[in-house]
Parts: structure tokens; C-alpha cells; sequence
């Protein structure tokens, strides 16, 4: 098994100084990812990242982050604040650098040197493993097969997370052959086992529980839990039974869902990846930055969120918002905004998504299917000296994608005609590549079935523009998945980091993904507007007109013209393009 060589890697690029803050930094390329980071007034350091790992890197405070792993070597770097994740993506040059948005502002504080991190020290967290009664095995078989795979889960974590889970003692424990449920067994294990504060006892079941189609691998109380139950026959293969303890340990710890389609907390853990050759069992950047802030919060004993200090309870409960708003039908991130928000008035808004938490995803992802398909069948058909071209393709294209999904149930035709579209008229892999989208996408279209829509797909275009139709159906999807903020403000920040590429940045692109995203709002709200986009309608209504608007900015033009993105000069251009986008009038803004 390969976890023992990327802990080691992780270790040796990741040295922990003994006071700083911390980012996170996911490489969802191939290849190892080389960097460096540079605070202001030091020198550069130069790391790795190994492919498809995920690591905290200590900063001082703001840093720019520059890839060396590159065509032509490194690119402009990016400033990153402490306390906010990033991640490496890949693309036609090589890689780019993407800020994972939190909802809501980034506190003062952390855009500034943190002068008062606690020491970075590893929080160790004794443990005892547990076989039930009826395990089969003899002693010594036991303790080396769930001491090797507890070892590997627990170098992971460190690596990850600051916590070190450290072996204490073997024992037995007394499961009840009557408990049929993984939270029954569960119960039993807390009342059968004593564990002193702080301690963590894992038990480990031979039972045979009812099997269902969503039966869980074990179960944990949550954060702060004295007790874990693993079903000890379930996972496929060792790989997977070293995935499944990762991921429990994390929920220990405080970990929550996540739609990251690599990460231990993935819905659907035991999907074979992890007996795949080179897969790397990790958690994702989410959870990561959330466990290591609150290994900070242990380091310096506090445990219990009441005592939480403001500015700490503010970074949680943006990275758990996060988390649920990419998983809203997750109860683990839900609760835990609700532990950490002392005004429950505060938890995001998701009731426009229709109860999220009954959402059936697998017929979800059938209605996006059946878009995409039905695009791309159109698509297929527009050929010859008649096909169409331009807004015109565009469109026929939206018209069959309302057509589309006018023929799913109605809870699903909002999200289906979205996120089908976001994905059929790009080109791009925005939304598989995004760690907060590519749960709601990747079963809707297959790389095959991808490869033959890009072949047919033609030249769709808005106001004329290829690239403003892409920006468009992009925020159509953000707009479906994400709050208005996290959508604008993922929206602003792409946009900055396409000032260091040849197109530059520029306002009418911004200005589609609004339009985009409004779009999305009002899709919900007023359900009728699909049919008219069935009917006759002028497509280039879906996007304000670019005129006006500044194109093509590279840095130092961006600079002297716009500052930041706080200057006035750039939020007035926002407010200008807010108002244009409600002025449309295929209803959109009002």
C-alpha cells in the first residue's frame, strides 16, 4: 500500500514552525506540484506537492503563492490570506491557482500578520482498538492487521491535520447480538467501553448488521466523540478499510461532508477508488482547513465552541457554510453551523432549493443527464449548409435544454436545465475540475459521452462572443449550486486570476456570469421562465450589452484603472453592471 510514502512526503514538505497561521493548498493535477510562498518582507521557500494530495502550509500571514510547475516556469503569483484554502487545477498551460470561496467577507484579521497563532505542536489523542467477542481472529492476527491500517490512517491525518492519534493499548468489547443498525452497535460500544477525557476507543464489529443500499462502514457521534465503530467486514479490501478509519477519525475531529469526489469524506465512500493503483486517500482542502483550525483551538485548550474567540467561531463558520452549501443535503455541516452560529438566523438560505435535504440525487443527476444528451443530439443534427451558427445555434441549443428538462419532475427542472446547460455549451471542465461543483456533475456525462459532445458542439455564441456564452451557462450552474455571494464573489475571483493569462480580465465576461447567476435565482423562483426559453425568444437578452465595458486588462493595466477589487472605481463598474442585468428582459434581476 502506497499511504505511508505520501504521509512522508507530506511531512518533509510541510515542516511546522512554531508559531504561524496556516492555508490549505489541494493539487488536483497529475504531477507533483512545485511552488513557493513569499510573506511580505521574507524570502521565497520552495515546495512540493505530491499529485492529488492536499496539505496546510504555515504563513506568517499574506503571501504570494507562485506555481513553478509550468510551461515557460512561474507564473504570476497570487496574494492568499491565512485561513483560506487554494487549489491547484489543471489546464491548457499547465496549472492555475484557485481560491476555494468562503461565503461572507474575509475577516480583517486575516489579511494581515497573524501575530498571535498558537504553537504548532502536534495535538496527540490516545487510543485504545477494540474487537467485539465474536472476532474470529487470534490475538496476534488482530493486533497487527488493525494496528498497521489504525497507523496509516493516523500518519494521514497528521499529515493533514495537525492531530496525531497515538496507540495506547489493545482490548475486547461485548457487541449486542440483537443490535441489527450501525447506530444501535454504536450504542453499545459507548455503554460496554469507559474512555478518560480525551481518549478516543475504536471498536471494531464482526456482527452481521442489516445491509442496505446506504448502510454506513461504521459511525461516530461527531466532533469531540469518545467512541468509534468500524464494521470490520465491510469495506472491500484493505485500502478501503484504511479510507473508511480516515474518515471517521476525521468526523472525531469535526470533519463533514463533502462533495470532493477524492476526499474520505465523499458520500459515496467504498466506490472501489481507493483499491485503484496511485489513488491517495485524503481528506478535502474544506475539511482540512476546518481540522486545523480547530487544532489550533486545542493547542491552546479550548475544546467546547461556547469558548470559542469571536474571530475563530467566524473562520468555522465560513468554511462549514461552505461545506453545506456545496453539500445541502449534508445534516453533519448543517449541525455544525448550528453549533458554531449563536444567531440561527444566520444559517444560509436553502429553502429556493426546494428542501435540499430530500433531493433525490441519483434522479437528479438522470435530469441533467437527459439535457446534456438532448443538447448534444441537436448539436449532432446541425450540419450542412443549413446548420446553425452563433447566437442562432445558441438559441436552439437553450431551447432543446428547456425542452429537455420541462420533461423531468418538477423539483428537478431548475437544476436540470442549469447545471445541463452549464456543462453541454462549455468546452471547458470548470465545473468537473471545481472540488465544490463536481459532485452535481460527474455522473451526468461520461468522458466518452463528453468527447463526442465536443466533437458536434459547434461555435455557441452570446452577443456574438463565444466566450461570454461560456461565462454565462458557468454562472448559470454557480448560480444553482452556491449562494449569490460564494457564486460573484468565485466569479470576481476567477476573473482576477485571468488578468495574468494573455485574455486578461475583463468586465463583460464578469458581466455574462452575473447575468448567469441572477438567472439562476429567478429560474427558481419563477419556474415559467423555462418555458419561455421553450418558446421564441432573444437569446441575446440573457447578457447586458458589453459596450463600455473594459476588456482584455492585464495586471498593470488592471491596476492603474481599477486598484482592487475594493477600490470605488471597480465596485461602481459592478454596480453598473448589476443594473444592466436587471434592465434585461427575459424577467431576470427583478
Amino acid at each position: 500500500m502506497r499511504t505511508r510514502l505520501f504521509v512522508c512526503l507530506l511531512l518533509a514538505v510541510c515542516p511546522i514552525p512554531a508559531r504561524a497561521a496556516v492555508i490549505v493548498i489541494a493539487n488536483y493535477t497529475p504531477t507533483d506540484a512545485e511552488f513557493t510562498l513569499v510573506e511580505v518582507g521574507g524570502k521565497p521557500r520552495t515546495h512540493t506537492l505530491p499529485a492529488y494530495q492536499v496539505a496546510p502550509f504555515v504563513v506568517a500571514g499574506p503571501a504570494d503563492l507562485a506555481a513553478t510547475t509550468a510551461p515557460g516556469g512561474a507564473k504570476q503569483p497570487l496574494r492568499v490570506d491565512p485561513y483560506h484554502a487554494y487549489a491547484f487545477i489543471p489546464d491548457r498551460s499547465g496549472l492555475r491557482v484557485e481560491l476555494l470561496e468562503l461565503p461572507g467577507a474575509t475577516p480583517e484579521r486575516d489579511t494581515r500578520p497573524e501575530l498571535n497563532a498558537p504553537d504548532r505542536k502536534r495535538v496527540k489523542i490516545p487510543v485504545t482498538l477494540l474487537v467485539d467477542d465474536i472476532d474470529p481472529r487470534a490475538d496476534a492476527l488482530w493486533h497487527a492487521e488493525t494496528r498497521k491500517r489504525f497507523e496509516a490512517a493516523s500518519g494521514i491525518l497528521e499529515a493533514q491535520t495537525g492531530f496525531r492519534f497515538e496507540f495506547a493499548a489493545y482490548d475486547t468489547w461485548k457487541s449486542d447480538p440483537k443490535a441489527k443498525q450501525v447506530e444501535a452497535q454504536r450504542a453499545t460500544l459507548e455503554g460496554a467501553v469507559v474512555v478518560k477525557p480525551g481518549a478516543l476507543a475504536i471498536g471494531f464489529t464482526n456482527r452481521k448488521l442489516d445491509e442496505g443500499k446506504n448502510t454506513p462502514f461504521g459511525a461516530c457521534a461527531g466532533r469531540g466523540a469518545a467512541h468509534i465503530l468500524v464494521r470490520e467486514s465491510a469495506p472491500k479490501n484493505e485500502s478501503e478499510r484504511v479510507e473508511v478509519l480516515v474518515r471517521y477519525l476525521a468526523v472525531s475531529l469535526g470533519a463533514v461532508g463533502s462533495p470532493d469526489p477524492g476526499s474520505a469524506m465523499r458520500p459515496n465512500l467504498g466506490d472501489g477508488q481507493a483499491g485503484k493503483r496511485g489513488f491517495v486517500v485524503r481528506l478535502d482542502p474544506l475539511n482540512v482547513l476546518a481540522l486545523n483550525l480547530w487544532a489550533d483551538q486545542h493547542r491552546l485548550g479550548v475544546k467546547n465552541p461556547a469558548n470559542l474567540p469571536e474571530i475563530e467561531r467566524i473562520r468555522l463558520v465560513r468554511v462549514y457554510t461552505a461545506l453545506l452549501l456545496a453539500s445541502p443535503g449534508d445534516a453533519t455541516a448543517a449541525d455544525a453551523v448550528r453549533e458554531l452560529e449563536k444567531d440561527a438566523g444566520k444559517l444560509p438560505d436553502l429553502s429556493a432549493k426546494k428542501d435540499p435535504v430530500r433531493v433525490d440525487r441519483t434522479k437528479r443527476a438522470a435530469a441533467i443527464r437527459a439535457v446534456i444528451l438532448a443538447v448534444t443530439e441537436r448539436a449532432k443534427a446541425n450540419a450542412g449548409d443549413t446548420a446553425l451558427t452563433g447566437d442562432t445555434l445558441t438559441t436552439e441549443l437553450l431551447r432543446v435544454a428547456a425542452d429537455a428538462a420541462l420533461k423531468c419532475e418538477e423539483p428537478d427542472r431548475a437544476a436540470a436545465f442549469l447545471l445541463g446547460i452549464g456543462v453541454a455549451l462549455d468546452d471547458s471542465t470548470a465545473l468537473r475540475d471545481n472540488p465544490l461543483t463536481s459532485a452535481a456533475v460527474r455522473d451526468a456525462e461520461s468522458d466518452a459521452e463528453r468527447k463526442e459532445r465536443l466533437a458536434v458542439l459547434g461555435n455557441p455564441t452570446l452577443r456574438h462572443r463565444r466566450d461570454l456564452c461560456k461565462r454565462f451557462v458557468q454562472g448559470c450552474a454557480a448560480g444553482e449550486l452556491l449562494t449569490v455571494v460564494a457564486a460573484e464573489g468565485g466569479a470576481v475571483g476567477g476573473g482576477m486570476l485571468a488578468m495574468h493569462r494573455p485574455a486578461g480580465f475583463g468586465f463583460p465576461g464578469l458581466a455574462a456570469e452575473f447575468a448567469g447567476i441572477t438567472f439562476a435565482r429567478s429560474l427558481r423562483a419563477d419556474p415559467t421562465i423555462l418555458t419561455r426559453i421553450q418558446g421564441a425568444f432573444a437569446v441575446a437578452e440573457l447578457i447586458p450589452s458589453p459596450t463600455g465595458l473594459r476588456d482584455g486588462l492585464g495586471a498593470e493595466n488592471f491596476d492603474d484603472e481599477f486598484g482592487d477589487t475594493e477600490d470605488p472605481r471597480f465596485t461602481d463598474t459592478l454596480t453598473e453592471i448589476r443594473k444592466r442585468i436587471k434592465a434585461l428582459s427575459v424577467n431576470i434581476g427583478k
